[in-house]
């Protein structure tokens, strides 16, 4: 915890240096990124400040962002989480002006921004997809896709017609379409975490939940962070793990009918971000929707029976 009578602005540190440490916050690393901390003290850059987090570049090729958070922030699996709130304590108080000169280091078991260290009294560990259940039925899948039409912030017009044709490539299971659908997606729309990447994640923790073209989908972000914002490719990577928001997991989970009622977990998806987590759901139910019309066929529980003809959740019309 923060000393009492050192309340730190950590946007007011631009003229800071490292050797002069003026405070000290313990928080909990992610396993994920616990291995960051390793070795001696490495330089990183800051390439976005909120008041909930503070995200680093860290010149790792797996490992390519660190975030400190504040305890009610999204939980990200690379996240060193703090004991305080964005209330409290807000990350990027003064920060805008001053990011740029502000240093920053990780390793040595901490995270040093300016003269303010961050180190990790524990660890936490991100929940993972691998922990999903089998394959969603028609009804659910049906249910998903009424719930998103009726929620959801649209999709940005670009977006549209790049998921129809992911989920017509999903369809015919033709993995060199998956991978050109998927590569079109990658960095597509404003943000630090752009709706085509929000989709591409979404259909990455599908897959890897449930036996989805996990291969196409992984290669067409080896070369992401060159194309998309630093914090979505390594969210992008982590994804490919099977590492995710826990909002996520348990939306995976309720599809799968094993876990938390599935309203509840669409709307609480729906809360991170200001699209991005429809757009995360949007990914998943075209993985979803593809397995579950392989599985069924012909049958009558085809889910071009359960859902609504036409609409953009069915990727067999």
């Amino acid at each position: 915890m923060a000393r009492p009578e050192q309340h730190v602005r950590l946007g007011a540190i631009s003229h800071a240096h490292l050797s002069a440490i003026s405070d000290v916050h313990v928080g909990t690393i992610s396993t994920a990124v616990a291995s960051l901390l390793h070795g001696p003290l490495r330089p990183a850059r800051i390439v976005a400040a909120t008041r909930y987090a503070v995200h680093l570049a860290t010149g790792d090729r797996e490992l390519p962002a660190l975030a400190v958070v504040t305890r009610d922030a999204i939980r990200l699996p690379n996240a060193l989480v703090l004991p305080f709130s964005s209330v409290d304590r807000p990350l990027d108080r003064n920060t805008p002006r001053g990011a740029a000169t502000v240093q920053a280091r990780f390793g040595a078991g901490s995270v040093v921004i300016g003269p303010v260290r961050f180190e990790p009294e524990a660890s936490w560990t991100p929940p993972r997809v691998q922990d999903a259940s089998s394959p969603p039925g028609a009804a659910r899948l049906a249910r998903v896709t009424a719930l998103l039409e009726a929620l959801a912030q649209p999709l940005p017009p670009p977006l549209a017609p790049r998921l129809t044709d992911l989920r017509h490539t999903l369809d015919a299971d033709d993995a060199s379409e998956v991978r050109r659908a998927a590569h079109a997606l990658v960095g597509l729309g404003p943000g630090l975490t752009p709706s085509g990447d929000d989709v591409l994640c979404g259909s990455l923790l599908a897959s890897r939940a449930w036996g989805g073209p996990l291969a196409p989908l992984s290669e067409v972000i080896a070369d992401a962070a060159r194309r998309t914002p630093l914090l979505s490719a390594a969210l992008l990577r982590h994804a490919v793990r099977g590492e995710c928001v826990p909002q996520a997991h348990a939306f995976l989970r309720a599809l799968s009918g094993d876990g938390l009622a599935l309203e509840p977990a669409v709307r609480e998806l729906l809360a991170v971000g200001h699209h991005s987590g429809g757009d995360l759901a949007r990914g998943v139910l075209a993985v979803g929707l593809s397995r579950a019309c392989a599985a069924a066929g012909g049958r009558n529980d085809h889910p071009c029976q359960t859902t609504t003809r036409g609409s953009s959740g069915c990727p067999c019309r």
